[in-house]
């Protein structure tokens, strides 16, 4: 009797470590799903920008307002982000820019 059960956990075994799993597709995980075409350059803390990764293939710019508990997705093309970014403009020089790795 215990040499079935001892054999019956051996096949289990063996059999276990030639079952490969799949990666099932999860879509496009990204932050940004819309883009804010509108906000308020006085009340921006701060621009993040988050680079591709495996979850999602879009660069993603991401700006903190003040009185807000989420960030808002906006477009790199805006003048107002090429311009936190250019840095030249001494207005906007207060915001921070964070580019994560």
């Amino acid at each position: 009797m215990d040499c079935k059960i001892a054999a019956i956990i051996c096949a289990v075994l063996l059999s276990a470590s030639l079952i490969q799993g799949a990666a099932i597709p999860r879509g496009n995980r990204c932050m940004c799903t819309t883009l804010s075409k509108i906000f308020n350059i006085k009340a921006v803390e701060k621009l993040e920008i988050y680079p591709r990764s495996s979850s999602c293939e879009n660069v993603e710019y991401v700006l903190t307002v003040k009185n807000r508990s989420r960030g808002i997705c906006v477009s790199p093309d805006l003048k107002e982000v090429r311009a936190l970014l250019g840095g030249k403009n001494r207005q906007l020089q207060h915001i921070e820019v964070v580019r994560h790795q």
